[in-house]
């Protein structure tokens, strides 16, 4: 992880006036960030596009590399004493005494809490259960340029257009902002699509105009979680032991609601309040 300060740029005075809203809230929860205008923020990105009128600074925002960073998080269990299985399908779940029985393709399992953790495909694991977790997948993209001298340091948000740009060690661009993929109607796999690529390419070297000499390497698809904006997190009302740790934040949530949700499972206090993030939230909007 390397924190290298994050921009979310405004290209308005309406964007503005949203970037300050934002960072008020924000402020209040105690993160560090402010407003920085036109001139400020050309010094800390003189290689964004001369139309911003301003953008919210977070200094503490960074980046972080999954691939490497997942490795790290595995060790890290391991020693604690957590056992990992690699290519365990969990194919059934049933209650029983003290328990649950988890039947998966490399044998059965006897788990006295379960964790729903399957992103975003939690509503099945739910389904194996009888419960609704209502949680869809929602095919996503990334795009990678090829590498390029040092252009920028921060994360780049735009406040208006869909967004993320940074730039690696290595000089490449990373460039995605929640831009719809396809599915592959058989296989049900997420894959890149063109129209996708092209705008968000374009809203990329609208920022940083240095973009538009630099070809795209790799383009690739995965699956995010489609919520209501909130995490799932806690036991299940209608199925005590069975515990829900869903978020569609990723790794920026992920080890929040990971230390969260083991509080919860060993009857530990948090010292929050976690009732907004309930699942019964469903069954209130329902009613």
């Amino acid at each position: 992880m390397k924190v290298t300060g994050g921009l979310m740029v405004a290209e308005t005075d309406e964007h503005l006036r949203f970037l300050k809203e934002k960072v008020a809230v924000e402020q209040k929860a105690g993160i560090e960030c402010r407003i920085v205008d036109q001139g400020e923020l050309r010094q800390i990105e003189p290689a964004l596009s001369r139309q911003f009128v301003g953008a919210a600074y977070c200094p503490q925002e960074g980046k972080i590399n999954p691939l490497i960073a997942t490795e790290h998080v595995l060790k890290a269990a391991r020693e604690a004493g957590a056992r990992i299985i690699d290519n365990c399908e969990v194919t059934s779940i049933t209650p029983v005494v003290g328990g649950f029985g988890v039947e998966t393709n490399r044998g059965r399992i006897r788990a006295g809490r379960v964790v729903n953790a399957a992103g975003a495909f939690s509503a099945r694991i739910g389904a194996m259960l009888g419960l609704d977790v209502p949680v869809f997948g929602a095919p996503l993209q990334m795009v990678v340029t090829e590498a390029a001298a040092p252009t920028i340091s921060c994360l780049v948000a735009h406040a208006d257009r869909h967004l993320t740009l940074k730039q690696a060690a290595n000089g490449n661009f990373i460039i995605g902002g929640g831009w719809t993929a396809g599915l592959d109607p058989v296989f049900q796999h997420p894959r890149p699509l063109l129209s996708s690529l092209e705008g968000n390419l374009w809203v990329a070297q609208h920022v940083v105009p240095a973009l538009r000499k630099l070809h795209v390497i790799r383009s690739w698809a995965a699956m995010n979680i489609n919520i209501d904006g909130a995490p799932i997190l806690g036991e299940h009302p209608d199925q005590p032991g069975f515990f829900n740790a869903v978020t569609s934040n990723g790794y920026t949530l992920g080890p929040i609601v990971g230390q969260l949700t083991a509080q919860l499972v060993l009857g530990r206090e948090t010292g929050r309040a976690l009732q907004p993030f309930s699942i019964s939230r469903f069954k209130k909007g329902r009613s």
